[in-house]
């Protein structure tokens, strides 16, 4: 529990820090001596790291396009 005390929510955290995490989830299923427990509970955060990465690049998006539209920063909403 004091891990998840110290440890940023998703997200507080950048794409790249989220990415990172997701690289060790693989490593970690991909180990030969993980259970099925382990391997399905990786699978699980990592699917949700993947939501929280495709939210924030969906939101980038959003802006960028915004910006190119008319030539003026608005914030997506």
């Amino acid at each position: 529990m004091a891990e998840e005390k110290t440890k940023p929510k998703e997200d507080e955290r950048s794409v790249e820090e989220m990415f990172q995490e997701l690289n060790q989830l693989l490593a970690a299923m991909e180990d030969e001596n993980a259970t099925l427990e382990q391997s399905f509970a990786n699978y699980e955060k990592g699917m949700k790291l993947v939501q929280a990465c495709k939210a924030r690049i969906d939101g980038v998006e959003k802006k960028v396009q915004l910006l190119s539209s008319d030539g003026t920063l608005q914030d997506f909403t």
